[in-house]
């Protein structure tokens, strides 16, 4: 008889146990889901992006290279960070050409270093979406570089490095792990273009031009 009622009373209890296990079990996996989001996207983020930068000839900058991107992601719209990297220059050339004439004076053409650092500002500005958000890209800086020697006149040397700007927009593909994506932008920027000098480059003239290069990003966010 104590059996009889004891089975009674689980089977009329069974009903309200598994009610109760699946409300605590969806209040649980709403619970992680906020989480994720909050912990994917607020908080230090970083990324490692590859990036091509042309304009078709040697008279801008064009290279080829690496960045590391850290920062704070704010919420899910608004990233700002900084940027460092090392960049090969595609039209590298060991030395300067230049002209002097007899009084001493005279021209030189300039070229990069092989290798730059890019170190820069940067930040960005996330559209809404699911799986793929637009976002807006603007790095500020300069692509550091080393002093160069000017061919027929040794020990007269100049720096190379320039200062520029980078307005881009691109794709972001969400992932369970980490983010991919692509930009595409313009890389205006101000770099010595020509050298004058006098009394055999102890007197020297650097002549800066603004110039425009095309950018393009692949990268990834994690």
């Amino acid at each position: 008889m104590y059996k009889k009622l004891l089975l009674s009373g689980f089977v009329a209890l069974l009903p309200m146990i598994v009610s109760a296990q699946l409300i605590t079990t969806a209040q649980t996996i709403t619970v992680k889901e906020k989480r994720v989001v909050e912990d994917g996207y607020k908080g230090y983020q970083q990324s490692i992006d590859v990036p091509i930068v042309t304009n078709f000839d040697d008279d801008g900058t064009n290279y080829v290279g690496v960045n590391y991107i850290g920062g704070y992601r704010f919420n899910d719209m608004f990233f700002l960070g900084a940027g460092v990297g090392i960049n090969f220059n595609l039209y590298y050339q060991e030395y300067d050409g230049s002209s002097v004439y007899s009084d001493g004076s005279g021209h030189a053409w300039t070229f990069d270093n092989l290798v730059s650092v890019p170190l820069y500002a940067h930040a960005r500005l996330y559209l809404r979406g699911a799986k793929c958000q637009p976002f807006f890209s603007l790095s500020i800086g300069g692509l550091l570089s080393g002093n160069r020697e000017i061919e027929n006149l040794h020990d007269v040397s100049y720096n190379p490095s320039v200062f520029f700007i980078n307005p881009a927009v691109g794709l972001n593909f969400r992932g369970e792990a980490c983010d991919f994506y692509v930009t595409a932008g313009l890389l205006p920027h101000n770099k010595v273009d020509w050298i004058e000098f006098w009394n055999y480059g102890r007197e020297m003239d650097l002549e800066r031009g603004w110039y425009c290069s095309m950018s393009f990003n692949l990268g990834i966010t994690f």
